[in-house]
């Protein structure tokens, strides 16, 4: 059930959405993913397109703010862990990525952290040796993700100190 914050959020996001789409129609290229391989082709430079792809990405993520946390969480109505958040987010926008966390680490572009873009994905080592969360980049070093069990999906800083001492890369799928 949506309640009242809820409700004012996504009214926002759609007007963002709208006066974004008012100004960059017709200086945008629509995006066609591939569908025989679920990507979208180069990783290479960002055009003007793929940012949208990325906008795009961050906008669908954005909508499951306060969504509770789920282990194993793969949809708004059950909840999201952080790797089921980036694949529905993703998915929504017709791009296909791994389930799990450390598959999404594997797979993708590697992204340097001064080229990041909207949409690309973020990994942190939070527990043990290895890459354990992931979070979607928004811009001016914010992440949206869905932390832990006694949190919702938000959004955060890379540059808080929690996260700058646990970055471990980004990754991009288009």
């Amino acid at each position: 059930m949506l309640n009242y914050r809820h409700v004012q959020i996504i009214i926002k996001l759609m007007l963002s959405g709208l006066a974004l789409s008012l100004v960059t129609a017709c200086s945008v290229v629509p995006y066609h993913p591939d569908k025989t391989t679920g990507s979208t082709g180069s990783y290479g430079n960002v055009n003007q397109s793929n940012q949208s792809v990325g906008r795009e990405i961050v906008q669908s993520a954005k909508l499951q703010m306060g969504t509770p946390y789920k282990f194993g969480g793969n949809s708004p109505k059950e909840g999201f862990d952080c790797s089921g958040l980036a694949s529905y987010s993703y998915r929504l926008n017709g791009i296909s990525i791994p389930r799990s966390t450390p598959d999404q680490f594997k797979s993708g572009q590697h992204i340097d952290r001064n080229k990041l873009s909207a949409g690309d994905l973020l990994f942190f080592r939070t527990m043990g040796q290895s890459v354990s969360h992931v979070g979607i980049y928004i811009d001016n070093d914010t992440f949206i993700h869905a932390p832990n069990s006694r949190k919702n999906v938000q959004v955060d800083s890379l540059d808080s100190a929690y996260y700058k001492k646990r970055y471990l890369g980004a990754r991009r799928y288009w």
